[in-house]
């Protein structure tokens, strides 16, 4: 067996789906469409995007021993159980389990430990998995690991679908890349079309602005009022562009346990603990989990734009309650919004009380 098939038989091994080598020369065309991207404003205000424009596109500047590029997919999906109903949230499915960025990188160690035994040797490596400066769609493309759909994520060949996450090991190893995979959604728009908010756009782009995975995980202020009733029940991510998509009917499922959901928060969160949640409360739950990229703050943001938009009614009186007592601006006027959407006189009773302390004119 010659290095190659040594290296994607051992990949398969640890777990991983697919496996191809990059080689570590700039992507130059990648980063004309990524500046197009983020010149028309799309990033919205994910400045750390903007930064290290050199370093994005050259994965050898992250480590200059680097020959070529191990790039992996992993499965994260897993079904969801039936909708509990109001009152809780869903969690895009890449979160469900414990934290992908620390369990990517073991594994890749993991797997880096297993092929020095098989080749016989030492090999230089580093592994990262969406926690630097590097375009990794635009690795992944080149390499063949996929194709980008026009949702943006990268698409596996023979119906593999999208539900993975990307990493890559580079290393000293001197092994030669493979070549593009050339895949196509053709006509198909489904991702579009059903896309809540119409944050996709025709052209393989995405405008973070409207996305609801932005709006939920990246977002540090209010969210904008017109897309608060499209985010529907999504308290964190968003899954619909790939549920809808052909290339997902038959998805790979997650075979770690890691990603599991009774490793990390499942499929759905109790929106009333969400909003009631003390600090160290939230640590304990959330700290092994992906969740923390949205913090204490944008959990509870999200947790009270889904109870406006189920309006349960175990939820009123907690709603008026948390608007009474909480301090943050935005957090207080995201529960008045909340208690908006309640049709009731207990509502507009609590809301002409709220609005006039908040020294609110309106509220839409």
């Amino acid at each position: 067996m010659n290095c190659k098939q040594i290296i994607l038989e051992t990949a398969t091994e640890i777990g991983f789906q697919r496996t191809v080598i990059a080689n570590l020369e700039p992507m130059e065309m990648e980063k004309t469409v990524f500046q197009a991207w983020l010149d028309q404003g799309y990033a919205a205000d994910m400045n750390y995007l903007k930064r290290d424009p050199n370093l994005r596109i050259s994965p050898q500047l992250l480590f200059p021993q680097a020959l070529s590029a191990i790039v992996v997919f992993a499965s994260y999906y897993t079904e969801a159980p039936e909708d509990p109903g109001k009152g809780f949230g869903r969690v895009a499915r890449y979160a469900v389990g414990m934290d992908y960025h620390t369990v990517l990188k073991n594994k890749l160690y993991q797997f880096k430990e297993v092929l020095e035994k098989r080749l016989g040797r030492p090999i230089l490596g580093k592994a990262f998995s969406d926690a630097v400066p590097l375009y990794e769609q635009g690795l992944a493309k080149k390499s063949g690991l996929g194709f980008a759909g026009k949702n943006t994520l990268i698409i596996g060949p023979k119906l593999m679908g999208s539900y993975y996450f990307i990493a890559e090991l580079l290393t000293d190893l001197d092994i030669a890349s493979d070549a593009k995979y050339e895949g196509t959604c053709g006509d198909c728009f489904r991702c579009g079309i059903n896309c809540p908010t119409n944050a996709i756009l025709d052209g393989k782009k995405v405008d973070s602005r409207k996305c609801i995975s932005y709006l939920t995980i990246e977002n540090r202020g209010a969210i904008p009022i017109e897309f608060r009733s499209k985010i529907g029940s999504w308290v964190y991510g968003c899954d619909v562009c790939q549920e809808v998509c052909p290339y997902n009917q038959k998805p790979a499922k997650a075979i770690w346990p890691e990603f599991q959901p009774a490793s990390g928060v499942g499929h759905y969160l109790d929106l009333l603990e969400l909003i009631s949640m003390d600090e160290s409360t939230y640590r304990a739950k959330f700290k092994p989990t992906a969740l923390t990229r949205a913090k204490q703050f944008g959990l509870k943001r999200n947790a009270l734009v889904v109870l406006g938009n189920q309006c349960p009614e175990n939820a009123l009186n907690p709603l008026i309650e948390f608007a009474k007592n909480e301090n943050d601006p935005i957090l207080k006027e995201h529960a008045i919004w909340a208690i908006a959407q309640y049709q009731n006189k207990l509502a507009k009773n609590a809301l002409d009380k709220l609005l006039l302390s908040a020294n609110y004119a309106t509220i839409d």
